[in-house]
């Protein structure tokens, strides 16, 4: 299953309050100085956040270890008629595909 690029989104933010609050509590205690822990913080945060939301979205176009649909790889030459669909949707409903 694919992730929407929302999922992800949030996904990276949830993640980076997480690692950025990490970040700060380490910078903090190095420093000793809260302003300079929060610039870490902020600067930790603004970077990991576009590098994880990217690195989310690259391996999510990457197929290793992902289960494809069974459906997947067919290739469909014409537009498919409401007939079509029917035998379709009957057949994955037979084969446990959809729920009945």
């Amino acid at each position: 299953m694919n992730e929407t690029k929302l999922r992800s989104f949030l996904k990276s933010i949830s993640w980076r309050i997480i690692a950025t609050m990490i970040t700060f509590l380490v910078a903090l205690a190095l420093t000793r100085k809260t302003l300079i822990a929060l610039k870490i913080g902020a600067l930790d945060m603004a970077l990991k956040l576009i590098a994880y939301f990217l690195h989310e979205r690259i391996w999510g176009k990457i197929k290793i270890g992902k289960k494809l649909h069974p459906l997947e790889d067919i290739k469909v030459t014409r537009n498919l008629e409401e007939k079509d669909k029917q035998i379709i949707m009957e057949k994955l409903k037979e084969l446990g595909y959809l729920d009945e």
